[in-house]
């Protein structure tokens, strides 16, 4: 299983994405189906990290991700249900708080930053300024704990760019961290846009794929990057 998983996990967790997707597609009659497969993201990526032979060696603040995963497997859970809206909300919250823990012991947020960091911190800022802008009103006495979600993905966002000035997390946090996070940013944008107003004025048909699409590809490569990371860790203990 240990083997299985080790070479076919990426495969596994990418054909329950796209049954996913395509129970969407179906329609209601599929809810159920959409919830199981939905459910098996997650643990699916836990499993292919967990089963990798570098595991039981790489430091302890692996579990920082897996941690971060689980959080994100019970947003996942409880977002199925519009009265577990905040609940799922605050699951998701903790997700990228491991992360951002994580990202930090990669590279201290006291190091030096890159102009790719001072950059995206406004754009990340005007962003959430917008977002402000255009919703306030739509989301009532939500905007403020939503406005706290918001900080804190864009600071794990932040965070992943600034791993990326650890030699070993250099390359990872380009092609895997950051898009990572820009899929999860722009999954909850199209998330909050649509329930909040394109579902009440103008609804979209079938805007759970882009959601889901984008969610599902942020999942990958955050999961990917970390297992790129820790055996460049467990290589370097063998030089």
């Amino acid at each position: 299983m240990k083997i299985f998983m080790q070479k076919w996990g990426i495969t596994i967790y990418i054909l329950i994405l796209s049954a996913h997707l395509y129970a969407q597609v179906l329609g209601p009659n599929f809810a159920s189906w959409q919830f199981a497969t939905k459910a098996l993201l997650l643990p699916t990526l836990m499993a292919y990290l967990v089963t990798q032979n570098f595991f039981p060696s790489a430091p302890k603040v692996k579990w920082l991700v897996l941690f971060a995963m689980l959080g994100s497997f019970l947003g996942d859970v409880l977002l199925s249900y519009d009265h577990l809206f905040i609940v799922g909300m605050l699951a998701f919250m903790t997700t990228h708080i491991f992360n951002i823990l994580m990202f930090h012991n990669i590279n201290g947020i006291g190091q030096p930053k890159s102009k790719k960091f001072l950059l995206f911190t406004l754009l990340l800022l005007a962003f959430c300024v917008l977002i402000y802008l255009l919703l306030q009103k739509a989301m009532g006495t939500l905007i403020y704990p939503i406005l706290v979600y918001m900080a804190l993905i864009c600071s794990a966002a932040l965070m992943a760019i600034h791993a990326g000035g650890n030699s070993k997390g250099e390359v990872i946090s380009t092609l895997f961290w950051l898009p990572g996070m820009l899929f999860f940013i722009s999954s909850d944008a199209v998330l909050a846009f649509n329930k909040f107003d394109w579902s009440l004025h103008h609804p979209i048909k079938n805007i759970g794929l882009v959601t889901m699409l984008t969610y599902g590809m942020a999942q990958l490569f955050l999961a990917k990057g970390f297992q790129l990371y820790f055996t460049k860790l467990d290589a370097s203990k063998l030089q």
